[in-house]
């Protein structure tokens, strides 16, 4: 049985690793979980990196530790990455890990790696930019985001100057959020671009996948490739669904570019999962972003489709197996991950029963549904995109496409939320 420490474990996490057979397997440890709300403080101090890591290493070096694993976009993939390094198990480069997760740092690895996908891009500081960074129209975004919070596209100087303008307290907040990942940079080589930037980049536009894959002793192996369908008219994700639909020459084009790109960014013994754009006019590829950690939310998606779950991949490579991918050998044809979202804030009345949800699974097994709001909440106090509200998220597969848009139809109108509008 392998010992494996799970950082900043999240409710994916822990559902995940509550499947059959992985306590046959692994001994979990859990380490860090309310990091996972709040990276900016433990134990209501705020955060040290080099001392959380380094008491962390402590606490399990005398005990064996064959694996350490962090699914988390921030903190965890990096806290992983730095524990592992010092107990001397299988990871990623710490500086790999924090480069790719930084937007601007990543941006100059893709241009050496992949310079056709890569948009023209710069980093400014939108706390003193005097100017826009670059022509009109440009989209903006934070280095380090999340949810698309304050990524827009940008066309006039007034657009600019709303892109840039923060109250005191939101930026007293972003500043203290942010301060250990300004920690991982300095740890990493060096803060070049600050954590609190801003990176302005050439507009993208085109059909958007996320291509999932694990790196192992150098060398990449693409699991597949998701696609993303939008709400009509929105940049809300509606549904990712798997396979995706896009032509077989352009997905292993895909393939070729994410497998170069990977293997040329010093990234090894891990999962992750980068975002493309397909612009069909012009047959291009670009890179939206990289992510340097598996795709938590689609990881069942594979083990529906391909018969082996995400997570276990993972766990295999942090603790030095070897992995072998077997595409299609899953019992289903289809499955997808569906957003359930609202484009006006509301207040929650009430959500779906246990037994409600139980029953939907008896009627369609393998329905799994997370439900993100409760009772009484209003919808704008979650995390969410620019646009929309998203109150729940549900997993789906079936034997053909088709069969899955039929069973889904008849789960989303069994789904009984209440919302009072405000």
């Amino acid at each position: 049985m392998r010992r494996v420490l799970i950082l900043c474990p999240g409710v994916w996490d822990e559902e995940a690793l509550a499947r059959p057979g992985v306590a046959q397997r692994y001994e979990l440890v859990r380490e860090g979980a309310e990091l996972a709300e709040d990276p900016a403080q433990v134990g209501g101090q705020p955060f040290e990196l080099d001392a959380w890591v380094s008491s962390t290493v402590q606490r399990h070096r005398r005990a064996r530790i064959d694996g350490v694993v962090g699914t988390g976009d921030y903190p965890g993939c990096m806290l992983a990455a730095a524990v592992a390094q010092a107990l001397g198990c299988p990871a990623p480069r710490f500086a790999a890990v924090v480069d790719l997760s930084h937007k601007f740092h990543s941006r100059e690895i893709q241009q050496r790696l992949v310079p056709e996908a890569t948009p023209r891009c710069a980093a400014y500081d939108p706390w003193s930019c005097p100017a826009p960074p670059m022509a009109f129209p440009f989209f903006t975004k934070p280095v380090k985001g999340t949810m698309s919070i304050r990524a827009r596209l940008v066309g006039t100087e007034a657009e600019f100057a709303e892109a840039v303008r923060f109250s005191a307290h939101e930026r007293t907040e972003r500043e203290r959020l942010l301060a250990p990942f300004a920690q991982m940079l300095q740890r990493a080589g060096g803060e070049r671009v600050p954590a609190t930037w801003f990176v302005a980049e050439s507009p993208l536009r085109g059909q958007q996948v996320t291509v999932d894959g694990f790196v192992q002793g150098g060398r990449a192996t693409i699991q597949g490739i998701v696609g993303s369908v939008m709400y009509p008219g929105t940049h809300s994700f509606q549904r990712f669904e798997y396979p995706s639909r896009l032509g077989a020459s352009t997905q292993q084009r895909m393939r070729e570019l994410v497998a170069r790109l990977m293997e040329g960014s010093g990234f090894d013994h891990s999962c992750f999962n980068v975002e493309l754009f397909w612009d069909t006019a012009r047959e291009s590829i670009h890179v939206i972003e990289v992510n340097p950690r598996m795709s938590y939310q689609f990881a069942d998606l594979y083990e529906r489709v391909d018969g082996t779950n995400t997570f276990d991949v993972q766990l295999a490579l942090a603790t030095g197996e070897t992995v072998r991918w077997h595409p299609r050998a899953g019992r289903h044809a289809a499955a997808s991950s569906f957003a359930l979202r609202r484009f006006r804030d509301a207040r929650v009345r009430a959500v779906p029963s246990p037994a409600a949800l139980a029953r939907m699974a008896e009627r369609f097994p393998g329905l799994r549904v997370k439900i993100l709001c409760h009772a009484g909440q209003r919808l704008s106090e979650l995390d969410q995109d620019p646009q929309s509200f998203r109150y729940g998220i549900a997993n789906l597969s079936a034997d053909s496409a088709d069969a899955l848009a039929a069973d889904w139809a008849q789960v989303e109108s069994a789904l009984r939320f209440d919302f009072e509008e405000v």
